[in-house]
């Protein structure tokens, strides 16, 4: 099967198709800019038959002057019958010059020092060491019997794709790549490391929806070459824009397009507390298990996984207030839509208002004053809403939250200590650009319990005793509990293993 292999349909083109495929135009002429140039290729070859001749030919000669026509076939160059084992491409030499590997041969055209190509060829051999052999993910389709194509065109790009190409029985992935990725070693090495994991993912089937295919080859990164982090830079497509819907993907929207990349923070978090690195891979090999094309969402994956999707979600908004992963330093601070140091405090959205499974998040400076943190949300949208509070120093400390329909308050007791963000997400999973809109007043009243200590359990599972005497309903030191009134539905506590899902102060 071949990935976007059906082209649009034959019907007049509408204004939103024209502008697709001005967006698309738009990326073939920043691709330069671009760290990896893969999806647009897909975009490309969905919408190719019906974009005009001279937009084809200028995206040819931008992404594959090798060819007459970007999607042509690779013409085969190698003799009839097929080769021993890994001792030629599919198709034979394409480029003038050559250098092959155990696995790989790279190949670039006259103009690109060789030097560059051979650094390709390490960091790709490298790549396979660590990502097949040490990590155990699949080797790329077609590999048992040739070696993998990776072109170096004698372009001024330092952009890559990843795309495959008929090769008998199966559709064998080739990179593609120009001379520029190797102005920084270290930029040409981890974007060999990420391509190859493109290469990979097509031997599990088409199903993740296709911004998981950017965020965990950005993610795969960190576990080729750990002491690089580039792979920081592209996460701010999500902290500069966690409005954006979960599962946004477009080729004509640059902020959309770099959110995909910006998701590999969501496998930090499954790396992080559902499992480490084989949770990641494990999403890819329960993904190979399923039919249908870009189907595959975040909210799958956790179900498979044995998690709880709302609980799951609720978690990693919290943690991204703080950014409490291992890799802290590295990350980006989420974009605030406001820093409230004042209270009481009213508010609604603007011009970005969340979309489906994206967040608003504000701060509340611990210095507004001191008692029960009281939020009260109202919407007039027909879809529910998340509304959280989250108390962090550098880590999650504790939040409440609750499901809110039309209007509901969530109340965080004895807040003063820490700064509280509080976070606004709609609970519709689209990758659509609907956005939702809400008001708030966040307020302080005197609290009516005793605070709860954070600094021990007396209890003995976890809970601390709120002054009535019992802990059914007071806050868990190892999750959060839920509070709501009338108006909204209660999300159920979370229940996991303190190890996985514990709000607690870890160490680092």
């Amino acid at each position: 099967m071949y990935l976007l292999a059906t082209l649009a349909h034959a019907a007049p083109l509408d204004a939103a198709d024209l502008q697709q495929h001005a967006g698309l135009m738009a990326l073939v002429d920043r691709v330069g800019e671009l760290r990896c140039a893969t999806p647009l290729v897909l975009a490309l070859e969905e919408h190719w038959a019906h974009l005009p001749a001279a937009d084809r030919a200028r995206a040819t000669a931008v992404l594959a002057p090798f060819k007459a026509d970007l999607f042509d076939p690779l013409p085969v160059n190698r003799a009839a019958g097929a080769p021993p084992p890994a001792s030629d491409t599919c198709w034979g030499q394409q480029a003038d010059n050559r250098l092959v590997g155990d696995h790989f041969a790279v190949e670039y055209e006259d103009g690109v020092d060789a030097d560059d190509a051979d650094a390709f060829l390490t960091a790709l051999e490298y790549s396979w060491e660590k990502e097949v052999n040490d990590l155990g993910w699949n080797e790329p389709d077609g590999t048992d019997q040739y070696l993998m194509l990776a072109y170096v065109q004698n372009q001024n790009t330092g952009g890559a794709y990843t795309t495959v190409e008929r090769c008998g029985s199966v559709y064998m992935p080739y990179i593609v790549t120009g001379e520029d990725s190797w102005r920084d070693p270290y930029w040409g090495d981890t974007m060999a490391a990420h391509e190859f994991n493109h290469a990979i993912q097509y031997s599990y089937g088409y199903s993740p929806e296709f911004w998981w295919w950017e965020a965990t080859a950005t993610y795969i990164e960190d576990y080729v070459y750990p002491n690089v982090n580039y792979w920081s830079a592209y996460v701010t497509g999500y902290t500069d824009h966690p409005e954006i819907a979960f599962a946004a993907y477009s080729q004509q929207d640059y902020d959309i397009f770099y959110h995909m990349y910006g998701m590999a923070i969501w496998a930090f978090y499954i790396d992080n507390y559902h499992g480490g690195h084989d949770a990641v891979q494990q999403t890819w090999k329960n993904a190979s298990q399923k039919s249908g094309t870009y189907t595959y969402g975040g909210n799958d994956m956790v179900d498979d996984l044995g998690l709880d999707w709302d609980e799951s979600y609720l978690d990693f908004t919290a943690r991204n207030t703080v950014m409490d992963y291992e890799q802290q330093r590295f990350f980006s601070d989420i974009e605030l839509v406001d820093t409230i140091r004042s209270l009481p405090h009213s508010a609604e959205s603007g011009r970005d208002a969340p979309q489906g499974y994206g967040q608003n998040y504000y701060k509340v400076a611990a210095d507004a004053g001191g008692g029960d943190l009281v939020v009260n949300f109202t919407t007039e949208e027909r879809v529910d809403f998340a509304v959280q509070i989250v108390e962090a120093d550098d880590a999650v400390l504790r939040h409440q939250y609750a499901v809110v329909e039309d209007a509901g308050e969530v109340r965080l007791e004895d807040f003063g200590d820490h700064d509280a963000w509080i976070i606004i997400s709609p609970l519709k999973y689209t990758d659509n650009d609907t956005e939702y809109a809400y008001a708030f007043t966040a307020s302080l009243e005197e609290g009516d319990v005793d605070p709860v200590d954070t600094g021990g359990d007396d209890t003995g599972d976890g809970r601390v005793d709120g002054g009535d005497g019992d802990t059914d309903g007071d806050v868990s030191i190892g999750g959060p509990a839920c509070a709501c009134n009338a108006g909204g539905k209660a999300l159920p506590a979370l229940g996991m293993a303190a190890s996985v899902l514990a709000l607690g102060r870890r160490r680092r």
